[in-house]
């Protein structure tokens, strides 16, 4: 077996696992993510954090992989569970970045001696 035989044999294993990783990571962010109904703000920030810090993982290994695709002149794999991911974190980053800015600007306006 030559070298570029493993390579490409590995190249497909990993894709098949980041696939079932990705829908995992997905049906994880749904039910347990910074969109769930009913947490607080603060606490939905914290899960904003964690999650994209999650995701920028799998979009590492999503970059990885694909440029294996071109390489051994694979067709790319779409996840499109990944994308849509992608697009809801950073609505929902650019919600709690607001959040986050107009708290600290009541914080300021509560400390001014009015």
């Amino acid at each position: 077996m030559t070298r570029q035989s493993v390579f490409k044999r590995d190249l497909i294993k990993g894709i098949g696992l980041l696939s079932e990783d990705v829908s995992d990571f997905k049906q994880n962010f749904d039910e347990h993510g910074p969109a769930v109904k009913g947490i607080n703000p603060r606490e939905a920030l914290n899960r904003l954090r964690m999650f994209k810090e999650e995701y920028d993982i799998r979009k590492r290994r999503f970059d990885s992989y694909n440029a294996g695709e071109s390489l051994f002149g694979l067709p790319n794999k779409q996840y499109p569970d990944l994308e849509k991911t992608a697009k809801e974190l950073t609505l929902l980053d650019q919600l709690y970045t607001l959040y986050q800015r107009v708290n600290d600007t009541i914080g300021k306006w509560n400390e001014f001696p009015w």
